[in-house]
């Protein structure tokens, strides 16, 4: 019965390994700290600031009328590089994290309502900037700060961007995704939210055309700044699909020149749905929508440059204030 034995010990270690992996992540030990993360992953126009008891990790560059970007969930300000390339020959440039995303972190307790701290964040961060009007630009989740603000502060929105956003409440679609993800993200709640690389590269694969821009170093990056959030403190809400349901009250307040910008290959939300009914929501007169080609629903990485272009040629006409161009077209 030796064999017996020994599958006991085995199977103690393996149990006591796995107890140990469980207990490093739910306590934050799987995850580089903050020193070291900023070495990494700090640009070199890197700030940070403290904002209504938030820390905030910004890049402010180039100069001219003022482009605020605002990227999406798990993602972060780096998401923006191929943008901030084309539009800073002419345009001053702004980004930030959205806490708990990339190196920004939340106050303790946060805010009660979604879409409020970030807003709130556009405020204070443009004051300490000394920006009073600026196009505003939200991609795939920043899409409900970005029409929220832009219906409630037109004095100081020039022009908003709405590029592949949910324009009402999204429904679970667990039983859809690949069983290697659903593993995944089971796995997850044992270890308090921490997710292994594998996990990072399934979600950008699912995101991205473009499958080479998926390189083990964007799966690491996404991983490590991911995993710091869920050590970070949480929101005072319960985020749920149901809060983008406020943006389709928002699209017909908006007054101000409005761009949908969207990818033809986004899964999440087609253009054929979701990109036409936000274009008839939008209130706005002067409205379009631009489609990218051979693009995923996380635009800045998979078409950043083709994006930037098209929409750095509505904000060149936007700051010349030329006439409407036609509703939709296609690049």
């Amino acid at each position: 019965m030796k064999w017996v034995k020994t599958t006991v010990v085995v199977l103690t270690v393996l149990g006591g390994a796995a107890l140990t992996t469980v207990w490093a992540a739910r306590q934050g030990l799987l995850t580089a700290d903050d020193a070291e993360l900023r070495a990494r992953y700090a640009l070199p126009q890197s700030r940070f600031v403290t904002l209504d008891g938030q820390q905030i990790h910004y890049v402010d560059e180039g100069r001219g009328p003022v482009v605020l970007l605002l990227h999406g969930s798990y993602g972060s300000l780096r998401m923006w590089e191929d943008w901030a390339r084309i539009l800073r020959t002419d345009y001053r440039v702004i980004r930030f994290d959205r806490p708990p995303m990339g190196l920004s972190s939340p106050a303790e307790g946060g805010p009660k309502r979604p879409g409020v701290a970030d807003m709130q964040l556009i405020d204070a961060l443009t004051a300490t900037l000394n920006v009073e009007r600026f196009v505003l630009v939200g991609t795939s989740s920043a899409g409900l700060p970005a029409a929220a603000y832009a219906a409630s502060r037109p004095d100081r929105v020039t022009g908003v961007v709405l590029a592949n956003i949910a324009i009402d409440a999204i429904k679970p679609a667990a039983a859809h995704l690949p069983l290697e993800l659903r593993f995944g993200l089971q796995i997850s709640r044992w270890l308090g939210g921490w997710r292994p690389e594998f996990v990072w590269r399934i979600v950008l694969q699912r995101n991205l055309y473009d499958s080479t821009r998926v390189t083990p170093r964007l799966v690491e990056e996404w991983a490590d700044l991911n995993n710091r959030a869920v050590r970070l403190p949480k929101p005072g809400y319960s985020p749920s699909g149901a809060m983008f349901a406020r943006t389709r009250e928002d699209l017909p307040k908006l007054r101000v020149p409005t761009l949908l910008l969207w990818s033809a290959n986004d899964h999440e939300f087609p253009v054929d749905t979701t990109a036409q009914q936000g274009l008839a929501a939008v209130g706005s007169a002067d409205k379009a929508l631009v489609v990218i080609d051979r693009c995923g629903h996380m635009m800045p990485i998979d078409c950043g440059e083709r994006s930037a272009l098209a929409a750095k040629a509505t904000f060149d006409r936007w700051t010349r204030a030329t006439p409407v161009q036609p509703a939709t077209s296609v690049q």
